[in-house]
C-alpha cells in the first residue's frame, strides 16, 4: 500500500525531471560504499545499480536539453541535438549567456595543460598525453560512463578499489588521452555526480522556469522500488 501522500506522487509524476532525479537517487542509495569482491554477486549488484543510476541521471540531461531548446528554439524539435551543440548556439548575452555558462561549468571537456596545476580548487589529472583539468567535467564524465555502460561492463575491481576509465577525444593530438579514476567508496563518488546533476538542473530551471516543477528528489522517500 502506498505510504507517500498522493499530492507528492502527483507532483513527481507531473514533473518528469524531478521524477527521473528521484529514481536516480533511489538507485544511488543502493550503491554500496564498500568495494565487493571481483565477479561476485555483490559485484553484479553494484554494476546493475550503477547502470540504473546512470540511465536515469542521463535522461535528466536529455529532458533539460529539450527544455532549453523549447525556450530558445535552437534546433528543429524533431532532430537529435547534443549539449555541446546547444552551448555553441546559445547567445553571449542575457539568459542565454547564463545558460551557456551553466553548461560549461559541468560539461566541459577536460582542458589540456603542459604541466600540473598547483591550484587546489582545480581537478588536475595526469594522462599519457600530459595534464588535464577536469574541474568542470563532472557531467561530461557522467555521459561518458553512460555511453560505456550501454556497451558493457564499466566497473573494474582491482586491489579492493574500483577504477573507471575515460577517453578524451582531442583531434589536435596524435593519440586520444586516457585517464583512470580510482574509487574507494562508490556511493560517495556517484553522490558527487548526483549533486552536480541536481545543481545543474536547478540552475537551468531557475533561468528557464517551468509551469510544473517540483523538488522531491531532495527528500528521503521510499518508493519500494527494486
Amino acid at each position: 500500500m502506498n505510504h507517500i501522500p498522493d499530492d507528492i506522487i502527483r507532483d513527481i509524476i507531473c514533473d518528469q525531471i524531478d521524477c527521473r532525479l528521484t529514481i536516480a537517487r533511489h538507485f544511488l542509495d543502493k550503491i554500496t560504499p564498500s568495494i565487493p569482491k571481483e565477479n561476485s554477486f555483490e559485484h553484479f549488484l553494484l554494476e546493475a545499480n550503477v547502470d540504473a543510476f546512470l540511465f536515469f541521471s542521463s535522461s535528466v540531461i536529455d529532458m533539460i536539453k529539450v527544455e532549453i531548446n523549447n525556450k530558445f528554439n535552437l534546433f528543429d524539435k524533431e532532430n537529435v541535438f547534443y549539449i555541446h551543440g546547444i552551448r555553441k548556439r546559445l547567445g553571449d548575452s542575457g539568459i542565454q549567456r547564463q545558460v551557456k555558462e551553466a553548461i560549461a561549468k559541468y560539461f566541459s571537456i577536460p582542458t589540456y595543460y603542459e604541466q600540473s596545476h598547483s591550484d587546489t580548487k582545480s581537478r588536475c589529472i595526469k594522462t599519457n598525453q600530459g595534464y588535464f583539468d577536469a574541474t568542470d567535467s563532472t557531467l561530461w564524465e557522467l555521459q561518458i560512463l553512460r555511453n560505456k555502460a550501454i556497451h558493457g561492463k564499466i566497473i573494474n575491481i582491482t586491489d579492493h578499489k574500483v577504477s573507471l576509465d575515460f577517453t578524451i577525444r582531442n583531434s589536435s593530438m596524435h593519440e586520444n588521452p586516457k585517464y583512470l579514476v580510482t574509487i574507494e567508496n562508490p556511493n560517495v563518488f556517484f553522490l558527487q555526480i548526483f549533486n552536480n546533476l541536481a545543481s545543474f538542473a536547478k540552475q537551468i530551471r531557475l533561468l528557464s522556469p517551468q509551469k510544473t516543477q517540483s523538488f522531491h528528489h531532495t527528500e528521503q522517500l521510499d518508493f519500494k522500488l527494486e
